[in-house]
């Protein structure tokens, strides 16, 4: 009878898995995964998809890694909405901020808040970026200890030289503010030689961090350029920044995207990247305090190489993550987690 009783018990909660398909119920294109760990111990994963023929974001949630509530949508703009950004700040409150695309190549930044994560109101919108005839994209949010909401996105018609260059941005809301503040430039961080994308800023302990892919004019996006570096640069305030430094020191032909910043659950921090440093595309981390030390360090992620935007949170289990990453044929584009210890 007492193995019998063992033998029904429920399986632990974020037990290591297999790759696993989370975007069920999909037949179209699911990308852009964004994932965290709440105060509670649920975890979040915000995506974007376009099911029903209009690009939306939806959000989905689990308490054990097996169980995930209905993928509920956030969007409804009959634009189309991409590449979400999910935070929760001190005080328990989600933000989350995307891009709205009204037409080809021309799009804004767009920001909302939940008290719950699963609840939005499209009524409470509010869009971060308002320029006209700007092509803002790719947005990276985090929140500062007094408050202020910090947007650091992509913007190819707002550039520091007059072209089509992409550069990156800042949009700012302060404490007690319905609206932003009129976008500024990254203080310290874009060059006139070079296109910058895919930011990522944390705030990493008393400080900030923020990491982003810098690659040569001869493509207009990093996928598509041979060659693509990560930089970083820090700050006291999350608005004026250190001068750039280059991580990674490959010589030739090297692809680095799709970085990332996660917090350890020792409270550490590591940067998370796809990269073809060893051939073909593989999921590499290292510990935020060696960045300057490059290639010490560096190791294989517990992720497949297969797919892009590879993102990694913690579990509320001891020495458990949660990873989720995109793969699947142009156009029917799947979401996949797993879950590993380390």
């Amino acid at each position: 009878m007492a193995a019998a009783c063992r033998d029904q018990s429920p399986p632990r909660a974020f037990a290591p898995t297999d790759p696993i398909l989370l975007s069920t119920g999909s037949p179209t294109k699911d990308e852009d995964p964004s994932i965290i760990l709440a105060k509670d111990g649920t975890i979040f994963v915000a995506y974007f998809s376009d099911r029903g023929n209009n690009p939306d974001i939806y959000i989905t949630s689990t308490k054990n890694g097996r169980d995930w509530t209905p993928a509920v949508r956030v969007t409804t703009d009959a634009g189309g909405d991409f590449y979400p950004s999910l935070y929760q700040d001190d005080t328990g409150l989600f933000h989350l901020a995307w891009f709205r695309w009204t037409a080809l190549y021309l799009g804004h930044i767009i920001y909302n808040t939940s008290t719950d994560g699963l609840t939005w109101s499209t009524a409470n919108e509010v869009q971060a970026t308002v320029a006209p005839n700007v092509d803002d994209w790719a947005p990276s949010l985090t929140v500062t200890a007094d408050g202020t909401v910090l947007i650091y996105f992509v913007s190819k018609r707002r550039s520091i030289t007059g072209t089509e260059q992409n550069d990156l941005y800042l949009a700012r809301k302060r404490p007690g503010m319905a609206t932003f503040d009129a976008v500024v430039g990254a203080n310290g961080v874009n060059v006139p030689t070079a296109h910058e994308h895919l930011p990522y800023i944390a705030r990493t302990g008393s400080n900030y961090t923020m990491v982003w892919v810098r690659y040569d004019l001869t493509e207009e996006t990093p996928w598509l350029n041979p060659k693509s570096d990560l930089y970083y640069a820090t700050s006291a305030d999350g608005l004026s920044w250190s001068s750039p430094a280059k991580f990674n020191t490959d010589a030739g032909n090297v692809v680095n995207m799709f970085p990332q910043l996660y917090r350890t659950l020792d409270g550490a921090w590591n940067l998370l990247w796809l990269s073809t440093r060893s051939g073909s595309p593989q999921v590499f981390e290292t510990p935020l305090a060696g960045l300057a030390q490059y290639p010490t360090g560096v190791t294989g992620a517990s992720l497949p190489g297969a797919g892009y935007s590879h993102r990694i949170a913690p579990t509320p289990v001891a020495n458990t993550y949660m990873g989720v990453w995109v793969q699947g044929a142009v156009g029917s584009e799947e979401v996949y987690y797993r879950i590993f210890q380390r």
